[in-house]
């Protein structure tokens, strides 16, 4: 997490600027708080505490969405969406507002001035997720993705050895895992995968859509995106669980 006394406006890179999450709140608890969230949610986060810096930093290099609570010191996070989307060089920036506010009016307004999102706090992880995903992205994701690092079992394995006891789950949600392999099975692969989530076996049947193999001039993780075609109730809550508890490890909202 970054915020202008630490980094600035003028040593953010231009390559981060087009993925950066801007934070605005001037409660100290919240703006921690769901910087931390966030960036658990794999964003890069830059916080400010007031409008008028949020504009500077905006100004330097435009983010990929505003997140602003809408009490602040002297200029309004209201005013502040208004400001950025009567700018023509900032009006397509989405603005999320996330509030203690339970002003009906207020919201309304919001809504009418073009906010992305009106969520009042403290919200859930997944909430929040589901309007940056609608807020920024043309396909939005329906299930939080988190970066993790679980034990795997896949049947079917094409190889065994080495290659086989390099095979975890670095990505999961709700719906899907990528698990990071050496031998990744070729693209509509239908597999048993039982991965380990506090000491638990969670069984799924899972078809591969996306295969990445080992390449020296490859950037990407060698292995294969999966998603689930059946999983147990019981099994879904407990993955549900498990990436709520992770988000939301040591953060207090209250």
């Amino acid at each position: 997490m970054n915020d202008q006394a630490a980094s600035g406006p003028d040593r953010l890179k231009p390559d981060k600027a087009k993925h950066y999450a801007l934070l605005v709140d001037g409660y100290v608890r919240d703006l921690f708080a769901t910087g931390q969230i966030l960036q658990r949610l794999d964003y890069e986060v830059y916080i400010v505490n007031n409008a008028e810096d949020a504009l500077r930093l905006i100004d330097t290099a435009a983010p990929a969405m505003v997140i602003s609570e809408l009490s602040l010191p002297r200029m309004s996070g209201l005013e502040l969406l208004v400001r950025v989307k009567q700018d023509i060089r900032t009006k397509t920036i989405p603005v999320i507002i996330h509030t203690s506010s339970g002003d009906a009016k207020r919201e309304e307004h919001c809504l009418a001035a073009g906010c992305a999102s009106f969520l009042r706090k403290p919200v859930e992880p997944d909430a929040l997720y589901a309007a940056i995903q609608h807020a920024t992205e043309t396909t939005p994701r329906q299930f939080i993705r988190m970066k993790t690092l679980l034990p795997v079992n896949v049947t079917g394995r094409a190889s065994v050895g080495e290659a086989a006891s390099t095979e975890y789950v670095s990505e999961l949600s709700e719906n899907g895992i990528f698990v990071h392999t050496l031998s990744p099975r070729p693209v509509n692969s239908v597999l048993h995968v039982t991965m380990i989530i506090h000491s638990i076996p969670v069984k799924v049947r899972a078809i591969v859509l996306h295969s990445i193999p080992l390449s020296r001039g490859l950037a990407r993780e060698p292995g294969m995106g999966m998603k689930f075609l059946e999983i147990s109730p019981t099994d879904r809550e407990l993955v549900r669980n498990f990436i709520k508890g992770q988000i939301m490890k040591d953060i207090s909202t209250q």
